[in-house]
């Protein structure tokens, strides 16, 4: 199982990476984990555990940890109670094999997004709130092997997007995440969204995370929980 959560938290871990940069933050990577220099944008982490055997000081001597620093604990094994964090999020690293198979997406076609006006569109219907829109920026797009997918009310490609999903394949296996929908069934979502990355994933595994209903709308697509993981906010 450690091999598969290493890719799946590398894979992640990379994501965070280019959401960092494209907000000028300067960011590391080694064998143990993923920091940023300073911190991220909202809903990002300042670091991402690649080791199992990171330790808390690890960690947290790579990272500015004053208020409002995060953590990805990717297996789990952390104890930043003591350093005044609390676990905000228990989530579970999900592994979806090019054998399992899944039904295609259904219509409207979900398609790739090749336009900073595209993508825009898309971060408005994927926006929790309006601070929300300005963590996905427009230079995403020219990352390589990051695509943002969206199906559309209707094939009309002006019609309103109303679901979507970033896929980002990095070596050995494509992460899918930021799934959403705006009809409030994830479980479909998911597994509409699984299928269209397959497009982008070229034979490659699909990983991610989820937390919540989202673990059982993954599992539901064809998904193997292969690992926890937690979020640590100070």
């Amino acid at each position: 199982m450690t091999d598969r959560i290493l890719l799946a938290a590398r894979n992640n871990a990379l994501w965070c990476d280019a959401v960092a940069r494209s907000h000028g933050v300067v960011c590391t990577t080694d064998s143990v984990a993923w920091t940023a220099s300073t911190r991220t944008p909202p809903y990002y982490p300042d670091a991402v555990t690649l080791s199992p055997e990171a330790g808390e000081y690890d960690v947290l001597a790579r990272v500015d940890d004053s208020d409002g620093c995060s953590v990805k604990d990717s297996w789990s094994r952390l104890d930043l109670s003591t350093e005044d964090f609390a676990r905000i999020v228990v989530g579970e690293w999900v592994w979806l094999d090019p054998s399992v198979p899944i039904a295609p997406a259904p219509a409207p076609t979900w398609q790739r997004l090749t336009t900073p006006h595209e993508m825009a569109v898309w971060v408005r219907a994927w926006a929790s709130d309006p601070d929300a829109e300005a963590i996905l920026r427009p230079s995403l797009l020219e990352e390589p092997g990051v695509a943002f997918l969206a199906q559309r009310a209707t094939e009309d490609p002006q019609s309103p997007v109303v679901a979507g999903a970033i896929v980002n394949v990095t070596g050995e296996v494509a992460g899918l995440g930021n799934v959403f929908t705006l009809d409030g069934d994830v479980e479909r979502a998911w597994s509409a969204a699984a299928a269209a990355a397959r497009d982008v994933a070229d034979g490659l595994p699909l990983v991610g995370w989820e937390a919540g209903a989202s673990v059982a709308a993954a599992v539901a697509a064809g998904c193997e929980r292969i690992g926890p993981l937690s979020v640590w906010l100070k």
